[in-house]
């Protein structure tokens, strides 16, 4: 299983143990705890039993467009539906 190294509130390093390792884990000083976690990563922070990505993924949202309002938006496309009208 995956564990965040966390110190200090912030996640150090992320290490693979069989089992839950002894705070401080194995190899680290007093003050670094290792919780379990399969979607932390180095740089993410660590309160009250969460994790937080700092800088999460911006979603774009992009207006959405009816397919009349397209049509009316390009002469060319428009032209294309005249003549299909027989207009």
């Amino acid at each position: 299983m995956k564990y965040a190294i966390v110190k200090d509130g912030a996640v150090v390093n992320i290490i693979e143990y069989d089992e839950q390792p002894a705070t401080p884990p194995p190899g680290f000083e007093d003050g670094y705890q290792a919780v379990q976690s399969d979607s932390a990563s180095i740089g993410w922070t660590y309160t009250n039993g969460q994790f937080t990505d700092p800088n999460p993924p911006v979603l774009q949202t992009f207006p959405s467009v009816s397919l009349a309002d397209a049509i009316l938006a390009d002469p060319t496309e428009l032209a294309k539906l005249k003549t299909a009208l027989g207009l």
